[in-house]
């Protein structure tokens, strides 16, 4: 996570490319270890039963899908397709830091056990975050010139 940020720094990505790429690649094969453990920890480790097991299976396939498009566009050389790809795998990756503190409101109302909102905790974190990421994709996307 915390090579995450440099990765949209443009200077960085300027002066040190090889910098960039390296890194880049070894977030993309951590990030498949965190997707794949999170299908398997969404099986294994549920709280929440069958709806968190529902949102996370979503967004670890979805987390998986978006790193692999990003790859892929960064492989054939769709920079622009590239960066929206890896910024949509960030806000599904940044989602579960989300959650935290909802789950903490939900813990400090007293009034549920954690079984019956974890997951609608994970529902709330995961989508804020990705719609964050589309809100970010939107407001950054350079405009094609008359």
């Amino acid at each position: 996570m915390a090579l995450m940020p440099f990765q949209f720094v443009r200077r960085i990505r300027a002066r040190w490319l090889p910098w960039h790429r390296w890194s880049g690649r070894m977030l993309v094969v951590l990030g498949l270890i965190v997707g794949l453990s999170a299908l398997v920890m969404s099986y294994t480790m549920a709280i929440g039963g069958a709806n968190e097991t529902a949102a996370t299976t979503l967004f670890a396939i979805l987390f998986l899908i978006f790193l692999g498009l990003g790859f892929w566009n960064v492989r054939h050389h769709r920079i622009t397709q590239h960066r929206e790809w890896m910024i949509r795998a960030i806000g599904v990756a940044l989602g579960i830091a989300t959650t935290r503190p909802i789950v903490g409101a939900f813990f400090a109302s007293a009034r549920l056990a954690p079984h019956e909102f974890f997951g609608t905790a994970f529902w709330l974190g995961f989508t804020t975050t990705l719609i964050g990421a589309e809100a970010w994709i939107l407001y950054s996307r350079e405009q094609p010139r008359a």
